[in-house]
């Protein structure tokens, strides 16, 4: 079972958020665009699992379906409807992989796979997993919460302007790194990355008229290094309980 839950998890969050753009994103409602998500969701998850079985794939296909269709037309943009789609959909896989278990055994990479290759396949899914948590997941989490600090700042000036999508490049490699570090067993060095981190973004804007952004650049920072801690203590017990025989 672990291997088939390893790879819907997978399946959905590179489709959620990585192969789903952001022009996808503000077109979803477009139902093209909206089977199109869902069709791509299903389709890693069926490469992944090396399966094209009916039933489990097409279930997936039409829960994901009517779990997007209400959030898109019924929900408004939100955390609570963030994380309301998330746990469907996370429900639904769990569901899965308890109904068909050996889907992925059975599948393609399960007949050419020895076990000792398979259990390798599952721990680099399991790394694969933390990853997606760890960078785009926790960038999206990042964002829902800090949306009403960032109304407040909208009409404040910033000295100068950002690079565009930089603060999320910026935010994916800080935690790439704390995650590298934690999983490398180098977790004093975390606290270097952020004191330097904290001494870059604090440079140019030090001055009382620039409060607000000071406090609201410590709360980012301090949200992305605590998630990125937590997907480093989840990604090493998923390695650890993937490579129990």
């Amino acid at each position: 079972m672990t291997e088939t839950l390893l790879a819907l998890l997978v399946g959905h969050f590179v489709g959620d958020f990585v192969l789903q753009t952001d022009r996808m994103v503000r077109i979803k409602r477009a139902p093209a665009i909206l089977v199109l998500h869902v069709v791509l969701v299903t389709a890693v998850s069926a490469l992944l699992l090396g399966s094209l079985d009916g039933w489990g794939l097409g279930i997936l296909f039409l829960t994901h379906l009517a779990m997007d269709a209400v959030k898109v037309y019924l929900l408004p943009p939100s955390l609570p409807a963030f994380l309301a789609d998330q746990a469907v959909h996370l429900a639904v896989i769990v569901a899965l992989a308890l109904a068909f278990p050996a889907t992925a055994q059975a599948g393609l990479w399960g007949e050419w796979l020895t076990d000792a290759e398979m259990r390798g396949y599952a721990q680099g899914m399991a790394g694969a997993l933390g990853v997606l948590l760890t960078l785009p997941v926790a960038g999206v989490v990042i964002g829902l919460l800090m949306e009403p600090l960032t109304r407040e700042l909208e009409g404040d000036q910033s000295p100068t302007g950002g690079l565009p999508n930089g603060g999320r490049y910026i935010g994916w490699l800080e935690r790439g790194l704390v995650l590298m570090l934690y999983l490398g067993g180098q977790s004093s060095a975390i606290g270097f990355v952020l004191a330097t981190k904290s001494i870059l973004r604090f440079g140019e804007i030090k001055d009382s008229e620039h409060r607000k952004l000071a406090e609201f650049i410590l709360i980012g920072t301090f949200l992305s290094f605590a998630l990125a801690l937590a997907g480093g203590i989840l990604t090493e017990w998923a390695l650890g309980a993937v490579a129990s025989p």
